[in-house]
């Protein structure tokens, strides 16, 4: 079983201190598509959450100095720089247009049989959805397509 979690953070800032091209090559391989799909539920774009959390990366080098909880660090500050490139934009964060917050994913450390059966599960529920919604599915999620655009295609509402 693969660990990840507050182990292998420690590696990252050992990293950034003792060899920092190697420690941000981690960073990045680890958190950089973590981070992505955590903005995308603020704004709703992948282009932008990509364009965010890259300006993230290539700007802020704070990171580097970070001794507390590295993790939360990283998804707070991007959080924080959603908002601000919202605000900017003068665009509303999904959160309010939905309701829902969005929180910082917890770390799991999930066996391969916990994973699988997870996937079963969720297969099981998407075959029981009617098919236009499966296809509104596919289309905001493999086609990333936003939410209005997607039920336009479909005739939803």
């Amino acid at each position: 079983m693969k660990r990840y979690g507050a182990d292998r953070d420690k590696e990252i800032q050992r990293l950034l201190q003792e060899m920092p091209e190697e420690g941000f090559r981690l960073l990045f391989d680890v958190y950089h598509m973590q981070l992505c799909v955590y903005v995308v539920q603020l704004t709703d774009s992948f282009q932008l959450a990509e364009d965010i959390v890259q300006d993230f990366f290539v700007e802020r080098k704070y990171y580097r100095a970070i001794t507390g909880n590295f993790r939360s660090y990283l998804y707070t500050s991007v959080h924080n720089a959603a908002l601000a490139v919202l605000k900017k934009k003068k665009l509303v964060p999904m959160e309010l247009l939905t309701g829902v917050p969005v929180e910082i994913p917890q770390e799991a450390v999930l066996e391969r049989e916990e994973l699988e059966r997870q996937e079963k599960e969720l297969m099981l529920k998407l075959e029981k959805l009617p098919k236009q919604e499966i296809a509104a599915i596919k289309a905001v999620i493999l086609e990333n397509k936003k939410c209005v655009e997607a039920a336009l295609e479909l005739g939803m509402s």
